[in-house]
């Protein structure tokens, strides 16, 4: 059992604890509403997450970051989204359970740097939290309260 597998309950659960909270505060009326301006609609700025979460499994498994992942088509509800994201756990999950210590403390090439694989959960896991704090300010924008888990960890 690698160290990230040993903490699953205070890193990967709490973690998707903050946007699952997000899509239970929303109803299907919700996902196409955009703030104004050049934003995205809520169902985008999920998606996106997504998205962003399915590369970092792939980084996993392959020790290679590409965002170039794309939603699958017909993800219109809170439901089939929320189904969606508990697919993405458990693959990004499995992709974690197999790494030992030592593959954790591979290096990996990120835009000209090099980190430890393990620290590239740690850089995903800041990815939950901008979106978060995205989230908060739709959330308020439709006048809906913003969970109490997301106030805790972005205000």
């Amino acid at each position: 059992m690698n160290r990230l597998v040993s903490q699953k309950a205070n890193l990967f659960d709490l973690t998707h604890s903050l946007r699952d909270s997000v899509l239970g505060a929303l109803q299907d009326a919700d996902l196409s509403f955009r703030p104004g301006g050049d934003t995205l609609n809520f169902s985008r700025l999920l998606l996106e997450q997504g998205e962003i979460q399915a590369a970092y499994t792939r980084l996993f498994q392959t020790s290679e970051l590409k965002l170039d992942v794309t939603a699958p088509a017909g993800l219109d509800t809170v439901a089939e989204l929320q189904a969606w994201f508990t697919g993405l756990d458990a693959e990004m999950w499995s992709a974690l359970e197999v790494l030992s210590n030592d593959d954790l403390d591979r290096p990996i090439v990120r835009s000209g740097h090099a980190m430890p694989l393990g620290v590239t959960f740690y850089t995903y896991r800041e990815s939950v939290f901008i979106f978060a704090a995205k989230a908060s300010v739709y959330l308020r924008s439709l006048g809906h309260e913003v969970p109490t888990l997301v106030l805790s960890f972005v205000g």
